[in-house]
């Protein structure tokens, strides 16, 4: 599938084509869509409804695409798994036929590895990091608001705190504001790729982590800063409270000079970074992946009884 139309071609025509052979019980649709022409019951994971809530941060095209492809798999499924409360919220919002076919299945979040302190320094100093830096992982697009972090980090420096930012992530849609504020702050480090064990590391030394996003249905890089025990500062919107409960610093606002503050209180503090630390992997340590599995049958099973 080389997406575009062949996204299209390969959902519609050819995957209702192999359930024909197949013959499932049910069928389940990971992302936010469902094939036409399905003979079997199907179950449709929703993940987050951003191209509704902040409709700005996406194209035209793509938030068309979503839209439609969103409201004809709500309205013929017979399961709706979402990954947070949040979301459901959202959703019943959206679409309020949807409430009574609602599954809330948290995803699992992994323990992150223990990683020697010795040789988490040396794999970051591989990677160009310095001694102390602010981090943010994902996908790098406008709902992500990255360009608030590099700016927030900029600020602490101007008062004497000695961090770089850090960022991770993939160039995504409408990413051009985080990237000129990348290439405006030559101390902001931008990587866009790392494997597993890169990542680990990197988490393993940050100072502090950083979600100002305007909308998360789940948060997964923030589940694993929280897991990783990192110091973490998250916007107080969508799905992040609920993921994060009392693990995590969050924003008065969604703004550079709210980031600043929140950073600024946790990094003078050694006793306030190792309780956000130790609450953050208590948290973290609430999330199974034989949880979400269970829920996931929960799901399949009323989808075929309906």
């Amino acid at each position: 599938m080389r997406g575009g139309i062949d996204r299209l071609r390969w959902q519609h025509v050819a995957v209702p084509k192999a359930l024909r052979k197949l013959r499932p019980d049910v069928y389940h649709d990971t992302k936010n869509a469902l094939p036409w022409r399905l003979r079997c019951p199907s179950v449709v994971t929703v993940h987050d409804l951003a191209y509704h809530t902040v409709p700005e941060s996406f194209g035209f095209a793509s938030r068309q695409f979503l839209l439609r492809a969103t409201r004809s798999a709500v309205r013929r499924a017979k399961a709706i798994v979402v990954p947070s409360q949040a979301t459901a919220t959202d959703l019943g919002r959206y679409y309020p036929s949807s409430a009574s076919r609602t599954h809330v299945v948290p995803h699992g979040i992994d323990p992150q590895p223990a990683y020697d302190t010795q040789l988490a320094e040396q794999e970051t100093r591989r990677l160009g990091l310095p001694s102390n830096y602010v981090l943010h992982v994902g996908t790098i697009q406008a709902r992500k608001n990255v360009d608030l972090v590099i700016a927030a980090v900029r600020q602490l420096r101007a008062n004497g705190f000695d961090f770089r930012a850090a960022i991770v992530g993939r160039r995504g849609w409408l990413s051009e504001r985080a990237f000129a504020e990348i290439e405006r702050d030559d101390t902001a480090i931008w990587i866009e790729h790392l494997n597993d064990a890169e990542l680990a590391a990197c988490y393993a030394r940050a100072a502090a982590f950083v979600s100002p996003s305007a909308y998360e249905g789940f948060g997964f890089a923030v589940a694993d800063a929280l897991a990783a025990g990192v110091p973490t500062v998250i916007s107080n919107v969508s799905s992040l409270p609920e993921l994060c409960g009392d693990a995590a610093i969050r924003l008065a606002s969604i703004s550079a000079e709210a980031i600043a503050a929140a950073l600024a209180d946790v990094l003078h503090d050694p006793s306030r970074r190792a309780e956000l630390g130790k609450l953050g992997r208590e948290r973290a340590a609430q999330f199974s992946w034989q949880t979400c599995a269970e829920g996931h049958l929960r799901a399949y099973r009323a989808s075929a009884q309906k």
